[in-house]
């Protein structure tokens, strides 16, 4: 499927009254608890999955799932067309009660400040990260542990943090109703149980597609 330009410009001007619609407001809490996640594999159908994970317990409380069919393609900056109605159909199958949803995408930290971390905390009305694998616009500012700013046009958007048991570094930035600063702190304490419930949503998103239900 080919995205035209005149539809391209829509969707920015779509994401720019989005990006104006969300809150970037003070989570009001010290620690958090349940934390979802969700993610989406791909073969012919596409495979959504929600984890929540109790980082009291530490151990998965719930999950749900939901398969269906991508209508839009991959195209960087425009994830929400192509995931969201995925995401959000995954994660209103769940009853407990979600204190951090974490979105495999970008908040904040997009052209156009309105990643699909954006999209789906205003949606559900639910404060909402988005951690990513890759930087999609901005630089890095300097390391101070395992902490980096991300910088877009003098400002940061968000954070890149370093994992010390692998070296691996993620992108966090804020979607709805926390900020950059709730980020630094959540994942400051948290960073263990938020890689491990991303891992977990997306092995059971992949797993789904394995069993072709």
């Amino acid at each position: 499927m080919e995205v035209d330009k005149a539809t391209l410009s829509l969707l920015d001007r779509i994401q720019e009254i989005i990006a104006k619609a969300h809150k970037l407001e003070n989570l009001g809490k010290d620690k958090i608890n349940n934390v979802c996640a969700v993610d989406v594999s791909y073969s012919k159908k596409a495979a959504a999955a929600a984890v929540i994970w109790s980082c009291s317990e530490k151990k998965v409380i719930e999950s749900a799932k939901y398969i269906g069919k991508p209508f839009f393609p991959y195209i960087a900056g425009y994830l929400f067309m192509r995931e969201a109605p995925l995401v959000i159909s995954a994660i209103n199958a769940l009853k407990e009660k979600i204190d951090l949803l974490l979105v495999d995408g970008h908040g904040i930290a997009h052209p156009r400040r309105a990643g699909l971390a954006v999209f789906v905390g205003l949606a559900l009305e639910t404060p909402t990260l988005g951690i990513a694998k890759s930087l999609l616009v901005g630089k890095i500012g300097p390391f101070e542990g395992i902490i980096a700013p991300i910088l877009l046009d003098d400002s940061v958007v968000g954070i890149a943090f370093r994992v010390p048991e692998t070296g691996k570094i993620y992108f966090a930035s804020p979607g709805h109703k926390l900020t950059v600063e709730d980020s630094i702190n959540i994942v400051k304490q948290e960073y263990k149980n938020l890689i491990k419930v991303l891992e977990l949503a997306h092995r059971s998103s992949k797993s789904l597609l394995k069993e072709g239900k």
